[in-house]
C-alpha cells in the first residue's frame, strides 16, 4: 500500500513539474500531496469481475464496481462501417474487453454495428458495454428554447446576456483551463447556461418531469434495441455535460435507480469535455454515480489531479478520454508536444501512444477510451498496458 501512496506522490510532482502554461493553483497541488499521502485505495473493496482476460494486457478494477477493465478500451465515436468492427475484433482478441459508445455516435451507426458484433459473436458477456443517455440534453434543451421563445424579445437578449456573464465570471472557457477538442464544442457551453438561466427564472425542471423521465427511458430502450443486448454495464447521463447545476436535476438519479431496480443497467457514469473539473467535482459532490468519463491529458491535468483522487476515494471509477486529442491537428502549440515528449522519452512510440502512457500513470486512472482507426494504433496502443515509466522532469 505505501508503494501504492509514494508512486501517487511522484506522479503528482514530476506531472506538475512539467506543466507549460497552465493555469493551476500551487497550494492546491501541495495540499493534494498531503491528502495522497492518507488516502485508501478503496476501489478495491469490491469483489473483482473479470472479462476476456488474456495475457499481454492489464487491467485495473473500475472504481469500486468490481469491474476489471482493460487499461486501454475501445471507444466508438466514428464506427460508420464493418472495417471498425473488425479493428476491435482484434483488440478483443489482445483483451481488450470494455466497449464504450452513444446512440449519437454516427448517428446511431456504431451502436448498430456493436449490436450485430454482440448477436455474431456472441461475446456480450465478455464484454463490458458502455453507452449513452445523449439525447437527454436535447430534449431538455428543446423545452428551454420553447419557453425562450415565447419570451419577449427585450427578455431573450436579457437571458443570453446573463448566460455570457456567467460564462464570463467564471472563467471556464479561459486558456489554459478550457481545451477545444473539435469544432463548435463550446456551442454546448452557451446552450446550457442559457438553458440554466431560462429555468431559473421562467420555469422548473420539475413542471416537465414526467416528459422528461418518459423522455431517458425511451431513449435507452433505444439503445438496447439497437445494441441487441437486454443490459448495460454502464450508462452515462449527461453526456458532455457542461455545467454542474444541471447535474441537479432530479430525473437524472431517479431515472438511474429505476433503470438498476430493473436490471437494464449495473452502473451510473456521466461525461464531461467541457469545465471538467467543476462538473468532476459536481458529480463527486452528489455522491450517486458510479464512474466518470473525462477530458484528461496532458494539457488539463493539473486541474483535475486533486479532483481524481477524491473520485478515486469516493469509489468512482474514471475512464480518461481526449488523452492523444490534445496533440492531434495541424495547429497544436508546439509546447504540449514538447511537454510530452520530455515527460515520455521514448521514440520507440508515436505521440499518441505516449499520451496514453502518460495517462495511466496515474494510478487513479481506471482505463483510457481511445478510438484506433487502424491495426498499427490497435497494435502500439495495447502494447503499451502495464508499463510503468519514470516520467520525466522539464
Amino acid at each position: 500500500m505505501q508503494n501504492h501512496k509514494d508512486n501517487r506522490r511522484d506522479f503528482l510532482k514530476k506531472t506538475i513539474s512539467t506543466s507549460i502554461g497552465l493555469a493551476a493553483a500551487p497550494a492546491l497541488l501541495n495540499a493534494e500531496n498531503t491528502q495522497a499521502s492518507k488516502a485508501k485505495a478503496t476501489a478495491h473493496a469490491a469483489v473483482p469481475e473479470w472479462r476476456n482476460k488474456r495475457d499481454g494486457m492489464a487491467y485495473r478494477m473500475f472504481g469500486n464496481t468490481g469491474m476489471m477493465v482493460s487499461e486501454i478500451v475501445y471507444g466508438t465515436a466514428l464506427w460508420k462501417s464493418e472495417r471498425f468492427v473488425d479493428l476491435f475484433r482484434t483488440g478483443f482478441e489482445k483483451g481488450v474487453n470494455y466497449i464504450d459508445t452513444a446512440p449519437a455516435y454516427e448517428k446511431g451507426q456504431a451502436e448498430k454495428l456493436i449490436g450485430a458484433y454482440l448477436k455474431e459473436s456472441g461475446n456480450r458477456d465478455n464484454l463490458f458495454l458502455s453507452t449513452k443517455i445523449s439525447f437527454y440534453d436535447e430534449f431538455v434543451l428543446k423545452i428551454s428554447n420553447d419557453i425562450l421563445k415565447g419570451l419577449p424579445a427585450e427578455k431573450q437578449e436579457q437571458v443570453r446576456k446573463k448566460a455570457e456573464q456567467m460564462i464570463e465570471d467564471r472563467g471556464i472557457l479561459k486558456p489554459g483551463y478550457h481545451f477545444n477538442y473539435w469544432d463548435a464544442q463550446t456551442n454546448k457551453v452557451y446552450d446550457t447556461y442559457r438553458r440554466y438561466v431560462v429555468f431559473r427564472e421562467y420555469g422548473s425542471l420539475r413542471e416537465w418531469k414526467s416528459k422528461i423521465k418518459a423522455r431517458m427511458h425511451e431513449l435507452v430502450e433505444s439503445s438496447l434495441t439497437a445494441l441487441q443486448t437486454d443490459y448495460l454495464d454502464v450508462l452515462h447521463c449527461p453526456h458532455g455535460v457542461a455545467m454542474p447545476e444541471m447535474l441537479e436535476d432530479e430525473n437524472i438519479p431517479e431515472v438511474i435507480e429505476a433503470l438498476k431496480k430493473k436490471g437494464t443497467i449495473r452502473f451510473s457514469a456521466l461525461s464531461m469535455h467541457n469545465d471538467v473539473a467543476g462538473n468532476l467535482e459536481k458529480a463527486i459532490e452528489l455522491g450517486h454515480y458510479d464512474a466518470a468519463m473525462i477530458a484528461y491529458n496532458i494539457g488539463n491535468h493539473a486541474s483535475l489531479e486533486r479532483l481524481i483522487l477524491k473520485a478515486h476515494k469516493q469509489g468512482m471509477g474514471i475512464v480518461a478520454m481526449k488523452v492523444a486529442k490534445i496533440i492531434n491537428g495541424q495547429d497544436i502549440p508546439q509546447w504540449r508536444v514538447d511537454k510530452l515528449n520530455a515527460a515520455i522519452d521514448r521514440d520507440d512510440l508515436s505521440l499518441h501512444a505516449k499520451a496514453y502512457l502518460w495517462a495511466l500513470q496515474n494510478p487513479y486512472i481506471s482505463c483510457c477510451v481511445s478510438d484506433m482507426l487502424e491495426q498499427h494504433m490497435v497494435a502500439e496502443n495495447v502494447s503499451i498496458a502495464g508499463q510503468k515509466v519514470d516520467i520525466g522532469i522539464v
